[in-house]
């Protein structure tokens, strides 16, 4: 008998653990985040700040380069070619583009290509680009970064007409256009924005108040 009554609750324990695990696997969300640079971001001295961010995230990957033409007419299609594979293999998969000068015009212009392709995006970060493309409704939420200094460029996000889906909201900060890709501030929104893992409560409570403005 009380080795019965211990097997069950041997038998219990592991259907509790079972269950546990279940639950956690369920709430795994499978995520891909895209770094990409801006003009002359392969000179190292330019393109630092996305270099740092990109070791803050586990599995991003970083593009830099030098000309529009690269950027456009090489990195861009690459970029969306691995979405459109990774989207065929999991339609669920959490899609995160985050690009700093002509790299963040490229990230509004291909959400555009994703929306008539019904592909959701779910995070955008855009940091001070010129000109940014409107954001579709493909789009989750988006955060428009822009510094405030000589040489910034200080363009906003703009929503399709109609859009009342996606979540806007805009940052700006006394600092230059380089530097702004390398402002811990905008790093730790980033990383706030980008957590994909509902049980994992061990990421930053933060106050954004120490924003110039959000909308």
């Amino acid at each position: 008998m009380v080795l019965r009554k211990l097997f069950g609750a041997a038998a219990m324990a592991a259907a509790v653990w079972a269950s546990a695990s279940g639950a956690q696997a369920a709430g795994y969300v499978q995520s891909k985040t895209y770094l990409i640079n801006g003009l002359a971001s392969a000179v190292p001295f330019i393109g630092y700040g996305f270099t740092n961010l990109q070791k803050k995230i586990p599995g991003a990957e970083l593009y830099s380069y030098i000309s529009p033409v690269e950027g456009s007419g090489v990195i861009q299609p690459k970029i969306m070619a691995d979405i459109r594979r990774l989207h065929k293999a999991n339609p669920d998969i959490e899609i995160n583009l985050i690009g700093i000068s002509y790299g963040a015009n490229m990230i509004t212009w291909m959400v555009k290509e994703l929306d008539r392709e019904g592909i959701q995006v779910s995070y955008l970060g855009v940091l001070d680009g010129l000109p940014l493309g409107e954001v579709y409704p493909n789009v989750r939420r988006v955060d428009n970064f822009i510094c405030n200094m000589p040489g910034c460029l200080r363009d906003k996000i703009r929503l399709t007409r109609g859009n009342n889906v996606t979540i806007k909201n805009h940052f700006a900060y006394n600092t230059s256009h380089i530097a702004l890709g390398n402002n811990e501030e905008v790093h730790t929104r980033i990383l706030h924005q980008i957590q994909t893992l509902p049980l994992n409560v061990a990421g930053p409570s933060l106050d954004y108040a120490y924003t110039a403005s959000t909308q």
